[in-house]
């Protein structure tokens, strides 16, 4: 099964070859001393988070990644200087801490967890008191500034190279911080350039936005940042990526393609759209399933396009008539201003104001980006309802979920292999962890198949594993596999198997992995 909303890592990661050669290279080069810069580019949707999220997967230490989206900070304001911080020093000291560092509310609990870490202990008196007072520092040109070389200062200390990750970086395009207001990307460019232990990395879906912040003369980035365009799939993957996971015909698989072409996101919701459909997999499922998936109105495709128009058109019922007309078929602004009964300067400024969502072609005609929007657009209709993609955990699920979401895990969602032997797959930091849960206190007996069924899994998908043992009164305590006991009956694990830091288990365990 796809899971759509989340983003692809480890077994199911896929293509992008080039782009992950062209990021390690990066990485490398950090590694050796010499920073190397990177804006990835590429419309909303087509895999440049997973691609960051696999690129952390597969470094190695001393590398260390954090990512930040800028939209989990909105609106966006300084405080995204001071979070993104934050995310640093959850990557460094989390692990020592034995809980994550950015998702303490409560700020003495905060600093007594940095005082107990012994790297954080390395750190010189100035830079540990910045550090515990991150969370009420007032952030002024000249403290804003300050906070900018923290991840300089610990990378050097700690023997470490940082890679910090900026997801839709566009949206700090017009950031200012302090009294006066001072603009911030002019004051990153000042800090960041100065760095030899922390390399930066920026992603946006605002094509032409992002072109001007890291390329045009104009800006203070000019020059600093490698660009690496993340588009569609090409005809082979995407073909592929519907056979293995959909389980369609290579003929089948090829139709999808011409239909809805290589973005990994849309066939990524077909591919769930086709799973959910009994039967026989064939043209006639494809038809139904894009029907559903695309030509319903409350189909998923359907809905982000729903989305999409409004954040473009917003009330404007011009722009919303100018992309309808566009969706008919490429359009010259002669052909646009008599169909929509316009002066010919209103054309032109309605098409500069519409961005990136449409373009211009050699001949001279507009057209849109997104050729299936573009056909959602023309064929939008009423429709059924689609089928619910929603899978909700029992209570034992919830509650080793809510555990590994206060231990600072990313994501935590019922996994791809929920009916094999893992319930839960849980990401921190690109590690993965498949996730068994007993709904019974330790000890915990397994019969002899099924516990080769766990280890089977794990291997298979490359994933840690640990078991949650979940008491009746909600407790949950992990367990280390590894520290099973044998008996002529089955296995067992025992108190000896109890995890007693998370956290510094999986960074052990995936750097034993990584030696192998």
């Amino acid at each position: 099964m796809f899971q759509t909303t989340l983003p692809v890592m480890g077994f199911e990661f896929r293509d992008r070859t080039a782009q992950l050669a062209r990021l390690a290279h990066a990485t490398q080069k950090l590694s050796l001393g010499k920073p190397h810069w990177v804006a990835l580019l590429g419309p909303r949707k087509v895999g440049k988070t997973s691609l960051l999220l696999e690129a952390a997967r597969r470094a190695s230490a001393p590398v260390v990644f954090a990512i930040f989206d800028a939209f989990e900070h909105v609106p966006v304001t300084g405080d995204v200087l001071r979070l993104i911080l934050l995310r640093v020093i959850d990557r460094v000291f989390s692990p020592e801490c034995g809980q994550s560092l950015e998702a303490t509310v409560d700020d003495d609990v905060y600093r007594a967890l940095l005082a107990g870490s012994p790297r954080f202990a390395k750190l010189p008196g100035d830079l540990r008191a910045l550090i515990l007072g991150l969370r009420q520092l007032e952030l002024t040109s000249l403290t804003t500034a300050r906070l900018l070389d923290v991840p300089e200062r610990i990378a050097e200390k700690c023997g470490l190279r940082l890679v910090i990750a900026i997801d839709e970086f566009q949206e700090l395009a017009s950031l200012k911080v302090g009294r006066p207001a001072t603009e911030v990307l002019p004051m990153l460019r000042s800090v960041w350039q100065k760095h030899r232990h922390v390399s930066y990395m920026v992603a946006g879906s605002a094509h032409s936005l992002m072109t001007d912040l890291v390329a045009s003369q104009r800006s203070p980035f000019f020059g600093h940042f490698e660009l690496l365009e993340v588009g569609e799939f090409g005809p082979r993957d995407a073909v592929d990526l519907l056979m293995d996971s959909a389980h369609v015909s290579r003929e089948v698989a090829v139709q999808a393609f011409n239909t809805l072409g290589g973005n990994p996101f849309y066939l990524q919701l077909l591919g769930e759209q086709l799973s959910s459909i009994p039967g026989e997999r064939d043209a006639q499922a494809l038809k139904e399933a894009i029907s559903r998936l695309l030509f319903h109105r409350t189909g998923r495709l359907a809905l982000y396009f729903e989305g999409e128009l409004a954040r473009v058109v917003g009330r404007s019922a011009v722009f919303q008539a100018m992309l309808e007309q566009l969706a008919r078929g490429p359009a010259r602004p002669v052909d646009l201003q008599k169909a929509l009964r316009l002066s010919s300067s209103m054309v032109v400024n309605y098409l500069a104001r519409l961005g990136d969502v449409i373009r211009v072609r050699g001949d001279g005609a507009w057209e849109l980006v997104d050729r299936v929007m573009a056909l959602w657009l023309a064929w939008r209709a009423p429709g059924g309802a689609a089928v619910p993609m929603t899978l909700i955990g029992d209570e034992a699920e919830r509650a080793v979920a809510r555990t590994l979401a206060e231990l600072g895990f990313e994501l935590v969602y019922q996994s791809r292999a929920s009916r094999g032997a893992f319930d839960l797959l849980a990401i921190r930091a690109g590690a993965m962890v498949g996730v068994q849960v007993k709904r019974s206190p330790v000890p915990l007996h397994f019969a002899r198949s099924a516990w080769k069924r766990l280890e089977g899994e794990a291997k298979r998908l490359s994933w840690l594993s640990v078991v949650a043992s979940v008491g009746s009164d909600g407790q949950v305590t992990f367990l280390d596999p590894a520290k099973k006991r044998s008996a002529q009956k089955g296995v067992s694990l025992g108190g000896g198997a109890v995890i007693e830091n998370l956290l510094i288990w999986i960074d052990r365990a995936s750097r034993a992995i990584k030696a192998r």
